[in-house]
């Protein structure tokens, strides 16, 4: 993908996969990578679908930043940042270095770890400020190796005592800087091309026309059944990444 177009029988699945995904995230407020990316690594190898899914994220954050800018909550989303900047080079080197089964495997781990917490509907008080930094660096270590800034974050805020409307303004503000963050470091390690922006436009339409849908349904949603949708989102993705790292790993062993 970074050096040529995918097929149109791949382009056209490809496209399904960023409708569901953002349609999640129009929904949730932050689905799209932990969706697109597992569902893009089933056609493509990870290092390929990081990048189209990064530029993505950073395209459709725009829908709905705004209204969220007004309300989010700006201590969280500014120490989160801070955190994710520092830490997500890192993550981009070790993408650009690791194999790519271990990576999926990696993947699937920490959905499966997103998917343990937030079952337990555990709660806790606010957190001070130097104690949400490490939140961000976990979430930028995820955010360069896997595209996936989003289980550390989803974890914080909905463990928090934060509004469901706050947690999701404030998660659409964050993710638009951890965008911005990974991209930099991809196109340094020439991670970034042509097929890559080529992939990533033909792919906008269908990204915001699900963001724009998912928008919708979310607001006549209740916040049980807003986290219903979490989990059963974070479970899909995560059988999906393991079946295909087993799938590559026995295929390379045989």
């Amino acid at each position: 993908m970074t050096g040529s177009l995918p097929s149109p029988g791949l382009l056209a699945l490809g496209l399904a996969f960023v409708f569901i995904a953002a349609l999640i995230r129009g929904f949730t407020g932050f689905g799209f990578s932990i969706a697109a990316v597992p569902l893009l690594s089933l056609i493509v190898p990870p290092a390929q679908a990081v990048p189209i899914v990064l530029v993505l994220q950073l395209l459709v954050s725009v829908n709905g930043f705004v209204p969220a800018v007004r309300i989010c909550d700006w201590r969280s989303v500014g120490w989160l940042a801070l955190g994710a900047a520092v830490a997500t080079p890192l993550g981009v080197w070790s993408l650009a270095h690791l194999p790519a089964s271990p990576v999926r495997l990696c993947i699937a781990a920490i959905v499966l770890l997103a998917v343990l917490v937030l079952a337990r509907g555990t709660r806790v008080g606010l957190v001070a400020g130097r104690g949400i930094l490490p939140f961000g660096i976990v979430s930028g270590l995820f955010n360069g190796l896997a595209g996936m800034p989003g289980p550390p974050v989803i974890a914080f805020y909905l463990a928090s005592p934060i509004t469901t409307g706050v947690a999701r303004a404030s998660m659409i503000v964050f993710f638009l800087a951890t965008s911005i963050f990974a991209l930099i470091p991809l196109a340094t390690l020439g991670m970034l091309g042509w097929p890559i922006a080529i992939m990533a436009l033909a792919g906008f339409p269908a990204v915001w026309a699900g963001s724009w849908l998912g928008a919708r349904m979310y607001r006549g949603s209740s916040d049980q059944r807003y986290r219903m949708v979490a989990l059963a989102l974070l479970i899909v993705t995560a059988i999906l990444a393991a079946a295909r790292a087993v799938l590559d790993l026995i295929a390379a062993s045989a």
